[in-house]
């Protein structure tokens, strides 16, 4: 920083700190609402960050509809602007209250990955409800040109509506700063709001039924008060302060975006986590503090390196001080495993190994049938075994040792990077030679590994929920690091015209020989997940999924154990992206973002957890729509929209697939809840199912999900 003299830089620090308090506002309140649903339920809500984003396009909808223009009388103004708060907090409120009736009661007393994972699903399905509730308003500019099979994204805004008068001016202060009324008026709203709520907590009854319930559920249980009731009121409330907060945030910027889902989420929970959990006023002021760290942030290094920062200062207070700086340790332990014993049907999992050759066999001789066929789908097939790829990883963190990785395309992201810089990027033009592909994939699966044994680390230290969050938050800060990398990476246009990988020698310049290098590379890993399933660490990675405590006191290293899992699917999704990013000569990073996660965890739950043919059929199944039905269905809509029109008009298959994942994701942890509930003749269809790849079927008294 380079002031002129003392006087400026107090000036200069004094502006960037008002500018960080009105910031703060925002986060603030939707830390008080995640602070109170998590005290409640100990689980968390990944839908309630694009809650609020679905929130903000409502609130500009109303505006707009009200038709609220700057310089319209202050009684009409101002009765207006409360309608489109009390609407705002309204549906808030209402739709959280949805979220916790599918995605917690039905799980409650079970499993308690299954509500983490629905709610991952819902959030897709709520993003993708904010982006479809944006493309259907034609009155605005698109924020691109039009792209077959892009849908145009309107940039949704409303008029500054808030007055602007500078008040350190009108004061007659001699500043170099400026503090307008609009930003006093923000920050004073927060607070009331926060008042407002410590009020009810402390002196209401319902309030205080609440509080007892965060302390001790239990105990709460047994003084009679209404634990179910108590976790409604806490989703209703969080669930208005989420509509507050997107009705403060769109008022005072005017150009909200549906981008701030899963991030804003993951932002509001870090002030509450700083705030200590189940304490609404540390949460308020960390909510304050987090706001002015991200300003200075912006102001001193850059804009773009801000997230990154806050997710760091996130993974290092869960890392460091797990209760928050203001926090206690709480009765409910939220750091209690998430057991990935339910998604499956059994841990050690021995499949039919005729079922497993022909799968092998069939993906071997798939070019010789697209050949004979003519079908042309070599390079869809490569994408799938691709993901297939990402499931086995991701089967062996999940599925044989019960650690749920958020973050996995992470990895992916890093392998494919490696690639990018080592043969086409900057560091390419240092090295003597070029790299032969072998060691290119050698150096991308070191690089994996390295972020395998962090998060091996890291999840020594933590357990459940906290383990989730880091993943999640790891999975934004490596692709947004190599957008932020842009000298090296390419930055948003990411790398292409990428050479074609070479062998000894030989270039692979033909799609079927990079699909045989795939399929050999899909075969080796299928062998030695099926080796593992049966070896020593394989039986110490069922033990530690099923009971953590149990199995370290019968002589397991879960240390061990947990670096092993992280490492050996960090090297599986490196060794894809590397893949990845040599066979179709480019990298992006939007191929690496959170709902590649997402999809992958679909893959395995769909599939089975710890079944390596299911992981492959749940690979290929949703790899196949993603790839292959939605593209087909697509181009035919089109042919009908420009020739039919009507209701062709309405569909685009293309523009939905979070919300297909989303879908998937939901229906097949909801389906896996009711497993008990199924009839007979269900459950025997179930259990020939499960012999044919190899499972089999668990008693029922062995299940709680």
């Amino acid at each position: 920083m380079n002031c002129g003299n003392t006087t400026a830089c107090a000036e200069l620090l004094l502006q960037i700190l008002l500018i960080g308090l009105s910031n703060g506002a925002v986060i603030a309140l939707n830390a008080i609402g995640v602070t109170l649903v998590y005290g409640a339920v100990r689980m968390l809500n990944f839908a309630y960050g694009d809650l609020f984003a679905l929130t903000t396009v409502l609130v500009v909808v109303v505006v707009r509809a009200l038709d609220l223009i700057p310089g319209m009388a202050a009684l009409p103004l101002v009765g207006s602007l409360a309608l489109v708060l009390v609407a705002a907090m309204a549906f808030g409120s209402a739709m959280n209250v949805a979220v916790e009736r599918v995605a917690f009661r039905p799980f409650r007393g079970g499993s308690r990955l299954a509500p983490l994972i629905a709610t991952v699903g819902l959030s897709f399905m709520l993003y993708e409800a904010a982006l479809l509730w944006r493309t259907s308003d034609k009155s605005m500019p698109g924020a691109h040109h039009s792209v077959p099979g892009v849908p145009e994204v309107p940039r949704l805004g409303i008029y500054d509506l808030l007055p602007n008068i500078d008040l350190v001016r009108a004061s007659g202060l001699n500043l170099q700063v400026m503090y307008s009324l609009k930003d006093l008026l923000v920050l004073v709203f927060a607070i009331s709001l926060a008042l407002a709520v410590g009020w009810f907590l402390r002196s209401s009854r319902a309030g205080r039924a609440l509080r007892a319930c965060a302390q001790d559920a239990e105990m709460a249980r047994l003084c009679g008060i209404d634990h179910h009731g108590a976790i409604r009121l806490a989703f209703a409330i969080g669930g208005a302060l989420s509509g507050a907060a997107a009705f403060i945030f769109t008022i005072y910027y005017t150009h909200p975006y549906t981008e701030y889902g899963v991030q804003s989420g993951l932002f509001a929970f870090t002030a509450a986590l700083l705030g200590g959990i189940g304490r609404p006023r540390g949460a308020f002021f960390s909510g304050l503090l987090l706001g002015i760290f991200a300003a200075f942030s912006d102001f001193f290094l850059a804009s773009q390196w801000t997230p990154v920062l806050l997710m760091l200062v996130l993974i290092g207070t869960l890392t460091l001080r797990p209760s928050g700086l203001l926090g206690e340790t709480q009765h409910d332990d939220p750091t209690a495993p998430l057991s990935a014993a339910s998604l499956n049907e059994q841990r050690v999992v021995r499949p039919r190994p005729w079922f497993v050759a022909a799968l092998l066999l069939l993906i071997a001789a798939y070019p010789l049938i697209d050949v004979a066929l003519g079908l042309h789908y070599q390079l869809v097939a490569i994408h799938l075994l691709l993901y297939v790829l990402l499931a086995l990883g991701l089967n062996i963190v999940l599925g044989y040792a019960g650690l749920l990785d958020l973050g996995y395309a992470a990895c992916f992201a890093l392998g494919g990077y490696t690639v990018a810089m080592l043969t086409g990027g900057q560091l390419s033009a240092w090295l003597p030679t070029r790299l032969d592909f072998l060691l290119v994939l050698a150096i991308s699966s070191l690089v994996a590994v390295i972020f395998g044994v962090i998060n091996g680390a890291l999840a020594t230290r933590l357990r459940g929920d906290y383990l989730a969050i880091v993943t999640v938050a790891f999975g934004l800060i490596i692709p947004q690091t190599f957008v932020n990398l842009d000298r090296w990476t390419g930055g948003e246009r990411g790398a292409a015209a990428l050479p074609p990988p070479m062998v000894f020698g030989y270039r692979l310049s033909s799609v079927t020989e990079s699909y045989l290098i795939a399929a050999l590379v899909v075969a080796l890993v299928v062998l030695a997940s099926l080796r593992l399933s049966r070896s020593r660490i394989g039986r110490a990675w069922a033990a530690l999924s099923a009971d953590e405590v149990a199995a370290a006191s019968c002589g397991v290293d879960v240390t061990r154990a947990k670096h092993l899992a992280f490492v050996i699917g960090s090297i599986i999704a490196g060794v894809a992206g590397a893949l990845f990013a040599s066979i179709f000569s480019y990298v992006d990073p939007n191929q690496f973002d959170f709902r590649i996660s997402a999809m992958v965890l679909a893959m395995v739950v769909i599939g089975g957890a710890g079944s390596v043919p299911g992981a492959i059929l749940g690979a290929l199944l949703i790899g196949a729509i993603d790839q292959l039905v939605i593209p087909l269905a697509g181009a035919w809509l089109d042919g009908m929209r420009q020739t039919q029109g009507g209701i062709f008009e309405l569909l685009d298959l293309r523009g939905l697939n979070s919300l297909y994942f989303g879908l998937a994701l939901y229906l097949t942890i909801l389906l896996r809840a009711k497993r008990q509930e199924r009839p007979r003749w269900a459950a025997e269809l179930g259990a020939a199912l499960s012999k044919v790849v190899g499972q089999a079927p668990r008693r029922r008294e062995d299940t709680n999900l």
